[in-house]
């Protein structure tokens, strides 16, 4: 399912851009704080703060849909995963990779030329859900001729 090169990129400090909609499907986004893959069991698990990005959290509490972009600050290769999603707190392990996380994508974006000033309002990890998301499709979505080239969906 998960090819090893897209796990680390999904891993690596990558903006990481999430989805969602009311069911309505009035549209809201958040950030995530950290993300990483189990590729056996199909499943990208991020840390995204309930603080920050509440309509994010509301509209994974009413229906689970989401779909994150995650992408390269640097040269804008993106990939975006859809899939349901499961909400809980997260555990001192997350938030502790999460804090990790924060860490590497501020000095990447700062080594592009942001500062700090800059950056910290988008980031953070106060409050800190899990979301656990089972994968169902993975979209490459680097701008150019290939975005929207679905790469792998569940049951193909």
């Amino acid at each position: 399912m998960f090819q090893e090169e897209i796990a680390h990129f999904v891993q690596s400090p990558v903006m990481q851009i999430i989805g969602t909609a009311d069911d309505q499907r009035r549209p809201e986004i958040g950030r995530g704080a950290g993300g990483w893959v189990s590729m056996e069991r199909g499943i990208v698990e991020m840390v995204v703060s309930a603080w920050q990005w509440p309509g994010t959290i509301t509209n994974l509490r009413q229906n689970g849909r989401v779909a994150v972009t995650f992408s390269r600050p640097s040269d804008y290769e993106s990939y975006q995963i859809k899939g349901d999603a499961i909400l809980r707190p997260a555990n001192a392990e997350e938030i502790e990779r999460s804090s990790r996380y924060l860490v590497d994508i501020v000095s990447t974006l700062m080594r592009l030329g942001l500062s700090a000033e800059i950056i910290s309002p988008w980031l953070s990890n106060r409050d800190p859900m899990l979301i656990a998301i089972q994968v169902s499709s993975i979209f490459v979505q680097t701008p150019g001729a290939k975005a929207g080239t679905r790469l792998w969906s569940r049951g193909s």
